[in-house]
């Protein structure tokens, strides 16, 4: 029976991303060719549009297009690498900085096509698909970003219970947005027919230092990424996380 491959990259909110541990991703993907690629949100950091730089010198940086064409780029050099994947990029609270910011300060251009996220950055040209989560990625499993269920978890298990209250009780969720990678897992059955099913958290690739927030760059956060294995009936989720920019994958260093 033949297995889908999926790679689910966590936040990486450009241009606050880890360069180095990106560059190592992509690679992964040209060694392991996997059949699909989600971002699973907060893909591109928007920060001269968000509400924290209201009145501050960077709502005025002249760096939105400059940031337009990076994550731009980003999107293009995993297409490169896997030609033949799917692409999906799932909307985050970040990705919608721009638009929310219309909607505030100039509503009216708020119907300009070319204020849409896909043509911003060329995603037909780049067989990139944009969509708000949930999102069937696999075999009982969907793809939310995280804030799309209201408010803020502050464990685990509170993210697992709100998703089942939300979507339902007999499926898998992998998110972000915190930037806490876990993997949470539960089963249903008996007499040893068990369904297993989880909750992953992919993390984040988001460089901390460059996180101007956070005043010493110490936060709660490990690098991380999933990887799928889906035959069609069942789903092995894998998390892999990383010790100072460095992780083991199907036996290969990176």
């Amino acid at each position: 029976m033949a297995v889908k491959t999926t790679l689910v990259l966590p936040d990486i909110q450009y241009p606050f991303h880890d360069q180095l541990v990106l560059s190592k991703l992509v690679q992964l993907v040209k060694d392991e060719q996997p059949d699909a690629i989600v971002q699973i949100g907060d893909g591109i950091d928007f920060p001269q549009v968000s509400r924290w730089s209201k009145g501050t010198a960077g709502e005025y940086a002249p760096t939105l297009q400059k940031h337009i064409d990076g994550f731009k780029g980003l999107l293009a050099e995993f297409r490169d690498a896997a030609p033949k994947a799917s692409m999906l990029w799932l909307e985050g609270n970040h990705d919608l900085r721009l638009k929310d910011f219309v909607r505030t300060y100039a509503p009216a251009l708020g119907s300009l096509r070319a204020l849409e996220v896909e043509n911003l950055f060329g995603l037909d040209q780049l067989g990139v698909k944009y969509a708000k989560g949930p999102v069937r990625i696999g075999t009982n499993t969907y793809a939310v970003h995280g804030h799309e269920s209201g408010g803020y978890s502050g464990t685990a298990n509170a993210w697992d219970l709100k998703f089942l209250k939300r979507y339902g009780s007999d499926s898998n969720y992998i998110f972000g947005h915190t930037h806490q990678p876990f993997l949470l897992t539960r089963a249903y059955g008996y007499e040893g027919n068990v369904k297993p099913r989880f909750t992953m958290n992919v993390g984040s690739i988001m460089d901390p230092v460059a996180a101007t927030y956070v005043k010493d760059g110490a936060v709660n956060w490990t690098m991380s990424f999933g990887f799928l294995r889906d035959n069609g009936k069942e789903m092995w989720p894998e998390l892999v996380l990383m010790n100072r920019r460095q992780f083991w994958f199907n036996g290969r260093k990176y």
